[in-house]
């Protein structure tokens, strides 16, 4: 019985060093400086862009990607939004003008003979602004 409880001290002896305390953080609590005379790279968000876009179904099954474009610039700005989608073996491109007045968003959508069966079954949909 002593034997078993000198184990046992001996054990919690060799390990409190080990639990001695909760590590602490390691690394700056703020981020380094900037070099003298550069600012920090932070990248841009571009004034027009895609805020939104998603894949909804037509009345007759067919794929319509929907979506909105901001435009964060002081003028008006007209552009051209590019859906690309890949469904099985077919795969189809579509554009649509795109006219947004300063500080507003506007909808765009654009139909594809592709069926959103078959998009949804895995297909992929990419949209940009060309």
């Amino acid at each position: 019985m002593e034997r078993r409880r000198l184990l046992g001290l001996l054990a919690v002896g060799l390990s409190s060093g080990c639990l001695g305390s909760l590590p602490d953080s390691t690394g700056p609590r703020t981020p380094p400086s900037a070099p003298a005379g550069e600012q920090r790279y932070t990248p841009e968000t571009p004034p027009v862009r895609i805020a939104t876009f998603d894949a909804k179904e037509t009345d007759d099954g067919r794929l319509r990607v929907v979506g909105e474009v901001v435009n964060d610039s002081e003028t008006e700005r007209v552009v051209t939004v590019e859906a690309r989608v890949k469904a099985g073996e077919t795969e189809s491109t579509r554009t649509v003008g795109v006219t947004v007045p300063s500080g507003e968003t506007v909808p765009f959508a654009v139909e594809f003979d592709i069926s959103f069966d078959a998009f949804v079954k895995g297909g992929n949909l990419d949209v940009t602004l060309t």
